[in-house]
């Protein structure tokens, strides 16, 4: 395991807006995902509400607002809990990014007179990176002037975090550890030797996913091989498996990233270098894997952690990173990946219609769409079908502060209503100022178009509104070898442009823009006039 080295510290570097920010981690608690907040009686307009977090409501502050920098989105949004002087505050950002490595002492350092201009401290490099981060004060964050202050409700962790001793120093002779939690069971892994982590990670399909290989991530513009830890570790029952994981932290496998899947992380703390015990060499499927174990004893009784269980698993990411199994999967992905990058650069500046990637699904046969126009893959609730089974609006979903109505795909396009489970999903599509969310039976995969034929209209005529075809009449050619096939492709854009024609919402000069081909008596297809 990797030492923090005597001149180094932690910090956590996140993401809001186009601003790349960092805070100490010895003041970060923890990160939860973006809900929804509680009403606050505060006169600031930059605290934008209160969190509830195991029965204390926290302020949570944006600094966008603080900043006076009017308009940014929240996407999909988290928040930081950061703790100082037995108080905790709560600051919104899109991303969580990178915990890096530096010293303190290399800070470029600022000053301000205005409290707000003093949350800054000064800059430092990233130097895994090359990034330079602004840092900010957590002082000066608590001292803001109007702030409301909610106090820490397990003030011993601070404590412990600053407790020193002229034989211990608390961040030079101990060693960084960040705690998590998958599928009931505790693990720990030093955050030096991973290279970021993911909240809410979005799982695309992939042909070949099965047992420990859960499908693929989106990460950095590259496509990444998503493992689900505890499966992989062999530790776990199937039963477990059937949620949705809520973080995920990347590592380096042969020089390519690769993100393991995690229920959540729990907390970063400095433990003495030698709390960890060794694990015996039988019993564990991959005890190999393993640095060895962390007793909860380690904690006081106070502190939750000593609570949890008998012990956290401290992964061995150096050993992890030798898996042969593992190295040959993030390969492949990276090759698949910088290969479809390299024929999207091919692509640029030419005039066609054909398609890069294609999201494929089941509607009763295989149908495609467009990645780029999915914006999210959320799985399907029973829970949201509120109308009768002849209208194709099945209900609403409520998701990330939004309410985003759901439409049945196939019962949508003409065809009977889908029998929907929990191997369904809804592709979120926003276009035309709306979000709108489409089921679908099952993903099956995200494959290249090879090839797009002229062709004539496709079944039915499926007609909406104004003569106009619901579907694009295109085909696509996906698959390779023997099983190469043609699937339907189906604009999922143009289909809420025409949800929105059909309840009023649609301009008219819009509806024309992408007015489908429509066919002549004869057969033969033709574009509508203008």
């Amino acid at each position: 395991m990797n030492d923090l080295s005597q001149y180094e510290q932690g910090f956590g570097s996140f993401r809001i807006g186009e601003m790349t920010l960092a805070l100490p981690m010895k003041s970060v608690r923890e990160v939860v995902p973006f809900h929804p907040l509680m009403a606050l009686p505060c006169p600031q307009p930059w605290i934008k509400g209160g969190l509830n977090l195991r029965g204390v409501t926290i302020p949570v502050l944006d600094l966008e607002c603080l900043l006076n920098r009017p308009g940014h989105q929240y996407t999909p949004g988290c928040i930081l809990l950061i703790a100082h002087e037995n108080h905790l505050l709560g600051l919104i950002a899109d991303q969580v990014k990178a915990l890096f490595f530096a010293n303190p002492g290399a800070m470029h350092m600022v000053s301000s007179a205005d409290a707000v201009g003093s949350i800054f401290a000064g800059s430092l490099m990233n130097s895994e990176l090359n990034q330079l981060v602004q840092v900010l004060s957590t002082q000066a964050l608590f001292d803001l002037p109007g702030l409301p202050k909610a106090e820490d409700p397990e003030p011993h962790r601070q404590s412990l975090e600053l407790q020193t001793s002229n034989e211990d120093t608390a961040l030079n002779t101990r060693t960084p550890l960040m705690l998590m939690q998958s599928m009931s069971t505790l693990f720990a892994v030093n955050p030096k030797d991973i290279e970021t982590t993911v909240v809410n990670p979005v799982l695309l399909p992939s042909e070949y996913a099965g047992g420990f290989y859960k499908g693929n991530l989106d990460y950095r513009e590259q496509t990444i091989p998503a493992i689900d830890l505890a499966s992989y570790l062999g530790i776990g029952t199937y039963k477990q498996l059937q949620h949705a994981a809520q973080q995920a932290f990347v590592i380096r496998i042969d020089g390519n990233p690769l993100a393991l899947l995690i229920d959540r992380v729990l907390d970063i703390v400095h433990v003495p270098h030698n709390s960890v015990i060794p694990l015996p060499g039988f019993g564990l499927p991959k005890a190999a894997q393993l640095e060895g174990a962390l007793p909860c004893t380690t904690f006081p009784k106070e502190d939750p952690h000593s609570q949890r269980g008998p012990q956290y698993f401290v992964l061995s990411c150096q050993r992890i990173s030798e898996d042969q199994e593992l190295i040959e999967l993030a390969c492949i992905l990276a090759k698949a990946s910088a290969s479809a990058q390299l024929d999207a650069k091919n692509q640029q500046g030419k005039a066609t219609r054909g398609l890069d990637r294609l999201m494929v699904y089941r509607l009763g046969a295989e149908f495609s769409t467009p990645i780029e126009q999915v914006r999210e893959v959320l799985p399907y609730r029973a829970d949201i079908e509120i109308f009768e089974r002849g209208n194709s609006m099945l209900g609403m979903l409520t998701h990330r502060n939004e309410s985003i109505p759901v439409f049945d795909l196939a019962q949508w396009l003409g065809a009977e209503r889908q029998s929907l489970d929990h191997e369904s999903s809804i592709l979120v599509v926003n276009a035309h100022g709306a979000s709108v969310g489409f089921a679908v039976t099952s993903l099956t995969a995200i494959e290249n178009a090879q090839w797009e034929p002229n062709v004539p209209v496709l079944g039915e005529q499926r007609q909406l509104l104004h003569g106009q075809l619901k579907t694009m009449q295109r085909l696509a050619q996906i698959g390779e070898n023997k099983h190469q096939r043609m699937v339907e492709v189906i604009d999922l854009q143009q289909q809420v442009l025409l949800i929105l024609d059909q309840f009023g919402l649609a301009v008219p000069t819009a509806i024309e823009a992408v007015a489908a081909p429509v066919v002549d008596p004869l057969g033969h297809s033709q574009h509508a006039a203008h």
